[in-house]
């Protein structure tokens, strides 16, 4: 994700790449260990309704969700998502009492809120010490920008007259600011919650219509599914590129003898940002939103080797855990992750984890331990 970001890749480019290079391994999968259970017939596990009902799930949990929580993280921030992302085991668990008639026993939610609560003290504090590190890096940069902008400023007295006056603009504007604010995290946290709803549905609709079906057939219809809608969205985006490059050509043509100059700079845009010298101008060669970044043969395995990791395996054992536990218990057990981050931490950050951290992984271990014991 760090070397994907760094190129200029957006996270609707990293998702659509990651559905489809899944996919691929899905599909061998499949070919290799079949597309049912030996047991069941596979005419009574493929049924239109079966199948559409894991679309759906593939449509909430990948394409809706996904979307949904990194508008939340735009919002309100990581700690904030890290809050209602805590109430995704709950919800999995009323869900599955509802629907699944898997009831647990009350140690089983005592460990359920230990977990719950570990992850989140181990989360929270993670995102406390990258916060940190961010401002700091943030105060180091500004003095730097205010020689520069001192310097522009001396240099240009024009300028000095449009600062002001977009100055006591802003300062104008500053009234309205706890009102945006307040707006913001209303939306933030209404994504939120719908991203976590939308989620914990997804798995019960996949426990519900996926029986019979392999872990590879699941996970081949949902990320699949994911994979082609995304890239039909991305392939409609360069045609509608496409189109208003013509017509922008056509109307530059149209008008050459009347305005060249103006003409010119209209045709020859893109490639006036190959002569961009300063980083903020260079951002006109990032790819779009749509497109996959430019990445060297190293960057390219490394993106490979996540997706194997976290898109190929990690879905697989999990679907393949949510037939064998109630939905409650793997969905907790799902949420653990930001765990191992603290004990990779130590081998390749070399940091040490903070009191809080330890405190955090020692809450969240004894609730999988006693949901493993009581979460049947």
């Amino acid at each position: 994700d760090v070397r994907w970001t760094a190129s200029g890749g957006s996270a609707f480019a990293l998702n659509m790449y990651k559905c489809l290079t899944a996919s691929i391994g899905f599909i061998i999968m499949c070919l290799i260990r079949g597309f049912s259970n030996m047991d069941i017939a596979s005419a009574d596990v493929f049924t239109a309704n079966n199948i559409g009902y894991l679309l759906l799930s593939s449509t909430l949990g990948i394409i809706v969700g996904d979307l949904l929580w990194l508008e939340a993280l735009r919002l309100i921030g990581a700690k904030h998502v890290i809050v209602i992302d805590s109430i995704k085991p709950f919800a999995a668990a009323i869900l599955g009492r509802i629907f699944l008639q898997e009831n647990l026993r009350p140690p089983a939610w005592g460990g359920m809120f230990l977990t719950v609560l570990g992850v989140g003290v181990v989360s929270w504090e993670e995102q406390s010490k990258s916060s940190q590190s961010n401002e700091d890096a943030e105060g180091e940069c500004d003095d730097t920008n205010a020689v520069q902008i001192e310097s522009d400023r001396i240099s240009n007295d024009a300028d000095d007259i449009g600062t002001t006056q977009i100055s006591s603009q802003n300062t104008d504007d500053n009234v309205s600011i706890p009102d945006d604010k307040s707006k913001r995290y209303w939306r933030g946290y209404t994504c939120a919650i719908i991203n976590v709803l939308a989620d914990s549905f997804g798995s019960l609709l996949t426990k519900q219509h996926g029986a019979g079906m392999t872990t590879w057939t699941i996970n081949l219809l949902r990320f699949g599914f994911a994979g082609i809608i995304l890239l039909l969205v991305s392939i409609a985006m360069r045609l509608h590129g496409c189109y208003r490059s013509s017509r922008i050509d056509g109307h530059s043509q149209h008008t050459k003898n009347e305005n060249k100059e103006d003409t010119e700079s209209t045709l020859h845009i893109d490639q006036s940002c190959n002569t961009l010298s300063t980083p903020a101008q260079q951002q006109c060669l990032r790819p779009l939103w749509y497109q996959l970044p430019s990445l060297n043969l190293k960057g390219w395995l490394l993106a490979f080797t996540g997706v194997a990791l976290v898109t190929f395996l990690c879905p697989a054992f999990e679907k393949f855990a949510l037939f064998q536990i109630t939905l409650a218990l793997a969905i907790s057990l799902s949420s653990i992750g930001p765990l191992y981050g603290l004990m990779l931490e130590v081998p390749f950050k070399g940091k040490r984890p903070t009191i809080w951290g330890c405190l955090g992984a020692c809450l969240a271990i004894a609730g999988v331990v006693i949901l493993s014991v009581f979460g049947y």
